[in-house]
């Protein structure tokens, strides 16, 4: 495969389903395509917005695949101008957006859906199931489904993020003008398929589904602003970040998110925004009991390890080196099957070691003894036990050292070097 005389590799042509659609990410706005094989080769121009259509016979399979190409214009994720930055400074902002309840609420009727990637728990979930069951076949859920049975993790999370990307105007969904992409990439991932989400959203009512649920979604918002206090992470986060700073906050919610959780970053025009992408954290029946500060402590939980992610990992990224050689044999670091695998390279296992080891920090600096023993005892478990990052104890307990006895002025960036020495002559006695 050739993109403007730039070779790729194309040799999964006999894994591909009967048809294959791919825009690929340019600076122009014309490319020249080709695509050579032993035998015969094909070139073609391609253009943003245009689908180009062509077929491969396939000798192995005998059949044909339909392949359709097109291009997009690279561009940058997020754009603040002088009225958002007016808008939206200083401010942390709790939302359930329309068009992201509408994505989420697809999701939900797919395959994937029966997951814990969606939260079956609320009665506001049999709710979304009653009303909207009938249209599972639309074409719109059968699209998002056969992504999801491709790729499930990268599409639930891509789609699920650059819904944010599009407002509703009238029945029409259109980009909102701020954002071309949420999650990483170079594109976004759910802009081919708004024309199919427009017409679900029309056939199911789901504008008047999602008006009369409006007080549930207000009361969901401010039980949330009450309870998870967002500005104190911020302020705290600054302060042993002082390096970082963010403008704006933003936590967007849907009541539907189960499991995945996420985080984003942008930086233009002289604004900043950190965005985390969390679930709604419900409080089950068996913890209402819990003590006031307990159950605080672990519903904060989710939004300050994605939060944190925004402080921690720029920092992180300076000693790419030296966590590279300390991290080196994440054998030793994670366990192969547990959730753990998935941190699959020095850096990113690094920053999540270091995510829950915040918590902890946080926890100590805003719950007193008693209470902070008790969520840091849970959250060591949880994270060794169950997501099998098999040296977090012991990584926790020298953080926690190097914090308590830290010099006065020192924050927790930099302790940063102190930690990674340590992770680097950690062995198993």
């Amino acid at each position: 495969m050739y993109l403007d005389g730039q070779k790729e590799e194309f040799n999964g042509i006999n894994k591909l389903g009967r048809q294959f659609d791919y825009s690929f990410v340019v600076q122009k706005d014309s490319t020249v395509f080709a695509l050579v094989s032993k035998s015969d080769s094909i070139s073609m121009i391609l253009r943003p917005k245009r689908h180009t259509v062509f077929k491969i016979v396939r000798k192995s399979t005998a059949d044909t695949v339909t392949c359709v190409f097109t291009t997009q214009k690279l561009v940058k994720p997020a754009s603040f101008n002088e009225k958002y930055k007016a808008e939206n400074e200083g401010k942390t902002i709790v939302e359930i957006p329309e068009v992201y309840e509408l994505i989420n609420i697809v999701f939900a009727l797919t395959e994937y859906g029966k997951t814990g990637a969606i939260e079956k728990g609320s009665a506001y979930f049999k709710t979304v199931i009653d009303h909207f069951t009938p249209y599972n076949q639309d074409p719109a859920v059968r699209s998002i489904d056969s992504l999801l049975k491709f790729e499930p993790g990268y599409f639930y999370l891509h789609l699920k993020m650059d819904s944010y990307a599009f407002v509703f105007s009238g029945n029409k969904i259109t980009n909102g003008g701020v954002y071309d992409r949420i999650a990483s990439g170079e594109k976004n991932e759910l802009e081919y398929y708004i024309p199919l989400l427009e017409k679900f959203a029309e056939k199911s009512g789901f504008r008047t589904f999602y008006r009369a649920n409006l007080n549930y979604y207000s009361n969901l918002k401010k039980d949330f602003s009450d309870n998870i206090n967002i500005t104190g992470m911020k302020s705290w986060l600054e302060k042993q970040f002082p390096a970082t700073k963010y403008s704006a906050i933003k936590v967007i919610l849907s009541p539907l998110v189960g499991w995945n959780q996420s985080a984003s970053f942008f930086n233009d025009n002289g604004f900043t925004e950190a965005q985390a992408h969390i679930n709604y954290p419900f409080v089950a029946n068996e913890n209402k009991k819990l003590p006031a500060d307990i159950l605080k402590g672990r519903r904060m939980m989710i939004a300050f390890t994605e939060i944190n992610h925004a402080y921690l990992n720029p920092e992180a990224e300076k000693y790419n080196k030296a966590i590279g050689d300390a991290f080196k044999d994440l054998s030793k670091w994670t366990i192969s099957g547990k959730p753990s695998s998935s941190y699959n390279n020095s850096l990113v296992c690094f920053e999540e070691y270091m995510n829950y080891g915040l918590v902890g920090l946080y926890y100590s600096d805003i719950f007193d003894k008693k209470t902070f023993d008790s969520l840091n005892s849970t959250i060591e478990k949880n994270m060794v036990d169950f997501r099998g990052f098999q040296r977090f104890r012991a990584f926790n307990q020298e953080l926690m050292r190097l914090y308590k006895n830290r010099k006065p002025g020192q924050t927790v960036a930099d302790l940063y070097p102190a930690v990674i020495e340590w992770a680097s002559k950690y062995e198993i006695h």
